[in-house]
């Protein structure tokens, strides 16, 4: 991997966050957004850029135990269905003050990386079937989407010689379909769920370019995985995780991931982007 390469990819996916930014803000003004959600989207965008930053410096200097990443992340997964906020039966977010933040996006990241990174590891895999689990009882049908298709590039270029990566792969893709193919009764908000439709019929030009942009956040996963070969699981995984939401926008009933109004889709993007821009990070040793 050439250090110029990966300065590019930098630099353009740099591009794309200003760009998506201004058209976000654009989208959900034109789609009827208040103006608290025009200063919230401004801000989640600024402490994505920061978590980008922190993330993609600390990662490096870091020894995961990537059992015990995964397990926090399902943990945080318990706790929102425990004790999160519940709107028409589900219960996908957790409330900070007058923000309510969407717990799978923070989350998976996390999750599709550590499973990503460690087959080695026979204690990942079970964790990872557990997610989907309870991503299930959230009535979350993009996230069990994505969280299927993450482990599903990750084991496709990995290939691992154990039966439960694969088997774990075979579990969240029967959930994720069970997921679908139960009604959601939540209703749509124009500029968060209805964002496409909505600009598209105030300004063609902008809903195209809001289309455009979304369909492009996981190209700088892609751009990583040809330009790092010891990272392509990761990358990919997260590419094929926001391909997941994405098409949970454009084929169901939920949101427009970026570009839509929501601080929590920024904020994973901003993490996500962390993990695969900066350095190598050591690794635990698989389980004995």
């Amino acid at each position: 991997m050439k250090a110029s390469s990966m300065r590019l990819i930098r630099l353009l996916t740099a591009g794309l966050a200003a760009v998506g930014l201004a058209v976000s803000l654009a989208a959900i003004s034109a789609a009827g957004a208040p103006r608290n959600a025009l200063i919230v989207q401004a801000l989640a965008a600024g402490l994505a850029t920061g978590l980008a930053l922190l993330v993609g410096w600390f990662w490096r200097r870091a020894r995961w135990r990537l059992w015990v990443l995964m397990a926090a992340c399902g943990l945080a997964l318990v706790l929102t269905l425990m004790n999160g906020v519940s709107l028409e039966g589900a219960k996908r977010w957790v409330a900070l003050g007058p923000v309510q933040l969407h717990t799978a996006s923070i989350v998976l990241p996390f999750a599709a990386f550590a499973f990503a990174s460690g087959f080695g590891d026979r204690r990942v895999a079970p964790i990872a079937a557990l997610i989907a689990l309870l991503l299930l009882y959230q009535h979350d049908a993009a996230s069990s989407l994505a969280w299927a298709l993450a482990l599903a590039a990750a084991a496709l270029v990995e290939r691992p010689r154990q039966a439960i990566p694969w088997a774990c792969v075979a579990i969240a893709g029967l959930l994720a379909y069970g997921a679908w193919v139960e009604p959601d009764t939540l209703p749509a908000v124009p500029y968060v769920e209805g964002l496409l439709d909505q600009t598209f019929a105030a300004n063609p030009v902008l809903g195209v370019l809001a289309g455009v942009l979304m369909i492009s956040l996981p190209a700088p996963f892609l751009l990583v995985a040809r330009a790092r070969p010891e990272r392509r699981a990761e990358a990919l995984a997260l590419a094929a995780l926001w391909t997941g939401w994405i098409a949970g926008n454009l084929f169901g009933n939920y949101p427009a991931p970026v570009l839509g109004y929501g601080a929590a889709p920024i904020l994973a993007w901003g993490l996500s982007l962390g993990l695969v821009l900066g350095d190598s990070v050591d690794q635990d040793p698989p389980a004995p």
